[in-house]
């Protein structure tokens, strides 16, 4: 039976509700799995596939079951819909596979493009693909469709993987993630400071790999760092145009987050920073509501960047436009151990296991005096803002220093709090029934000052 326009148009709506599920469903797992690592418990998976079609899943799907196989424990990355899993039951009807009780399943999305013409009173006209091929003005939108799959661990009596996946050292895996990221083009030096990606100069800065706990958590800040890196305007230009916003650099880092998660999965790595769930639960409740979309786009695009990862690890040519070709991978691994060389690192150094342990006694300070190099070598607001969010103990600490670094600092803090408190009352007036601040310009910024002093 037809469906009228306005039953139609609620399929909108409920493609609407169905993304920001999902997306929340991304978020929590995040969030539950960054506090598991906060108490040192790893997380791996491979990537998931179905055993029936032989396809492995993409996008933000594959963000998800990733992610649910991390925080479930599940050492199978086969996934099937109840109805696949008949099929699988009836061709082998000896071994009573069935579902275990009480399991759930996770819901993944399928997207269908719809097209529609809108009439001049409004009305909306639906219409096939083939129809919309010889139509002027045609419109096209993508709904999201749910269902639920289950893991093979979540199925009793489930046949066993036929191939069981391969091991890789962590040598080779160290040795993979080098040559990646230098044949990827995206310049890395070593030095002073916490990890950054610098976007004027286009390069991912890292401290010396001796100065991380192991050679696990030095490719996990790197490949995190690399990430950022990929949202270059000469890669995938993410980055909007105009001056980057809070919110906008947020994004960057929730799909720099999930990224780190996929690749932590895959490689078996760390989280590259402490602080990681309290980032977590900041970001949910700053897009709670109305982000659905783009964090959707933000899982699919975590997931674009470790496919790129995977076809390299295959021996293939990544897919990704900005990766440069085969033929120039030797030169731009050269040009990688050029600038090593110069910073006094060494190949064997990054790569091999025995990475030597910062001291017990020198953390904190260490911490301090990164973050007081990098508080100097950036002018961008926003990351000064990010290194107080991710040293909770910076204030205090700087506090103890010399009258004019104090200074100095507290100079710094007001430029912030400026910042932070102009984007907020921009937002406030251009919401519904805002009330116009009746101070002039001046006067907001040396209240915002203020505000900040106290």
């Amino acid at each position: 039976m037809s469906q009228t326009p306005e039953q139609k148009k609620s399929r909108f709506q409920l493609s609407r509700e169905v993304q920001e599920e999902f997306v929340n469903g991304i978020a929590q797992t995040m969030l539950s799995l960054a506090e598991n690592a906060e108490q040192g418990q790893p997380s791996v998976a491979e990537t998931p596939f179905c055993p029936v079609t032989g396809k492995e899943y993409s996008g933000a799907n594959m963000v998800r079951l990733t992610l649910t196989a991390m925080e479930k424990g599940y050492a199978d990355n086969r996934w099937l819909t109840f109805k696949q899993l008949q099929a699988v039951r009836e061709e082998h009807p000896d071994l009573n596979i069935r579902i275990r009780k009480g399991e759930h399943g996770v819901t993944v999305l399928r997207p269908e493009d719809v097209f529609f013409t809108v009439e001049k009173e409004g009305k909306w006209n639906f219409v096939s693909e083939e129809q919309a091929k010889g139509l002027p003005d045609v419109r096209r939108h993508t709904l999201l469709y749910p269902f639920t799959v289950f893991n093979a661990a979540q199925i009793e009596n489930f046949p066993a993987r036929e191939q069981p996946a391969p091991v890789i050292t962590e040598a080779e895996r160290n040795d993979l993630l080098e040559r990646f990221v230098a044949s990827s083009g995206v310049a890395v030096e070593h030095g002073k400071g916490v990890p950054r990606f610098d976007h004027k100069t286009d390069t991912v800065r890292l401290p010396h790999p001796e100065n991380f706990h192991s050679s696990g958590d030095y490719y996990a800040a790197k490949l995190r760092e690399f990430f950022k890196a990929t949202g270059h305007r000469s890669r995938e230009a993410r980055q909007p145009v105009k001056a980057q916003t809070l919110k906008s650099c947020a994004f960057e880092e929730m799909r720099a987050e999930m990224f780190s998660m996929l690749a932590g999965a895959k490689f078996g790595l760390p989280m590259p920073e402490h602080g990681s769930a309290e980032r977590l639960r900041l970001w949910n409740q700053t897009f709670s509501g109305g982000e659905s979309r783009a964090l959707f786009r933000a899982a699919s695009e975590a997931a674009r960047a470790l496919t790129t990862l995977r076809q390299f690890e295959a021996g293939e040519q990544p897919a990704a436009r900005w990766f440069p070709k085969r033929e120039a991978w030797p030169e731009l691994m050269e040009m990688q151990k050029q600038r090593d060389a110069v910073t006094g690192v060494s190949f064997r150094e990054k790569t091999g296991s025995d990475v030597p342990r910062p001291a017990p006694g020198n953390t904190a300070s260490r911490s301090l005096s990164e973050s007081v190099r990098a508080f100097e070598e950036t002018d961008d607001l926003t990351v000064k803002a990010r290194l107080i969010l991710q040293n909770p103990d910076f204030l205090n600490m700087a506090l103890r220093l010399d009258p004019s670094a104090t200074r100095e600092l507290a100079a710094l803090c007001d430029q912030v709090s400026q910042a932070l408190h102009m984007e907020l009352d921009e937002k406030l007036q251009s919401a519904p029934g805002a009330v116009e601040n009746p101070l002039p310009l001046n006067e907001q910024k040396a209240a915002s000052a203020r505000r900040m002093r106290m």
